[in-house]
């Protein structure tokens, strides 16, 4: 037996979100089109790179919340959110308490009106794992295990115990451990990663000063120059002789980057060690262009 709790304001407010990230996102490319490179560009692109990855954010736990479901069996709870499946068996339930009974705490997490997806402390009760669509207390129904506890949202949270119960007499047909599944392994290993999350940072945030070191020192430069890279040799690997021919060693430099993180992303969950030397090279080779750039600009 499959139950949905009711979703409509979550997705509504969900897809807004999306949407504003979007088109916030997209007019700020726009913008840093139209103008003369600069500060302000790497500024506008970097607001606009953020603008997306909240519409990215925001789109994925909308999609999440349409697929939030809870199907029950003689074996157990499982419950779907995204690409989320938390497995609760059933003969591990102890009790089912309404929310009308309990203080209903902030969710950390996930959570807005009519979507709340983390943890709370709820006094009397514990610290509970919400999947739920609640906008008041009458919409939250906890369920309460030997191991965690959860927070669901049922239209008939009385015909839902009594299927519990029904299930838990009739007993299990397959023995089952409390468990989360999740698909997509690799993205999930990753944002659980503190070391990969700051190695990754740092490399995003080494590529960023390179531009903004170039765009402070692009608008002096003159039009047409004749240097070569690195500015210390006869022959040179890129022939710089206009002033936005200096453009293409930062972007190489990001071109490289997008690959040693991408590369390093996927690997993560096998080679996690690769997986960080990739990173750590990623932010190598951002200072060593940054260096290079400085050099080949120096007097100029």
């Amino acid at each position: 037996m499959t139950y949905q709790p009711p979703r409509a304001i979550g997705i509504l407010i969900g897809a807004t979100l999306t949407l504003w990230g979007a088109a916030v996102a997209i007019l700020l490319i726009n913008h840093a089109i139209a103008v003369n490179f600069g500060f302000s560009v790497v500024l506008t692109i970097a607001g606009s790179i953020a603008a997306a990855t909240v519409a990215v954010l925001f789109g994925y736990w909308t999609y999440a919340l349409g697929t939030l479901s809870y199907e029950l069996d003689r074996n157990g709870l499982v419950i779907y959110w995204g690409a989320t499946r938390q497995v609760i068996p059933l003969q591990e339930i102890e009790r089912i308490v309404p929310g009308t009974s309990v203080a209903i705490a902030p969710v950390q997490g996930v959570s807005w009106l009519g979507y709340h997806v983390g943890l709370a402390s709820i006094e009397h009760v514990g610290d509970v794992l919400f999947y739920s669509t609640h906008q008041n207390e009458k919409q939250v129904l906890y369920v309460i295990t030997s191991d965690r506890n959860y927070a669901i949202s049922v239209d008939d949270p009385d015909e839902f115990a009594r299927e519990v119960q029904i299930r838990q007499d009739l007993g299990p047909t397959a023995p089952i451990a409390t468990h989360a599944q999740r698909i997509g392994s690799t993205a999930q290993a990753f944002w659980h990663d503190p070391v990969g999350r700051v190695l990754v940072g740092t490399a995003l945030l080494a590529n960023f000063l390179m531009w903004t070191f170039v765009s402070l020192r692009y608008p002096a430069l003159p039009a047409v120059f004749e240097m070569q890279f690195p500015a210390y040799e006869e022959s040179g690997l890129i022939n710089l002789q206009t002033k936005d021919s200096i453009l293409q060693l930062p972007l190489i430099a990001t071109i490289l980057l997008v690959i040693n993180l991408l590369v390093g992303f996927v690997l993560h969950t096998w080679a996690r060690i690769t997986s960080y030397l990739l990173f750590i090279v990623a932010i190598i080779v951002q200072l060593l262009f940054t260096g290079a750039i400085a050099i080949a600009i120096k007097g100029v």
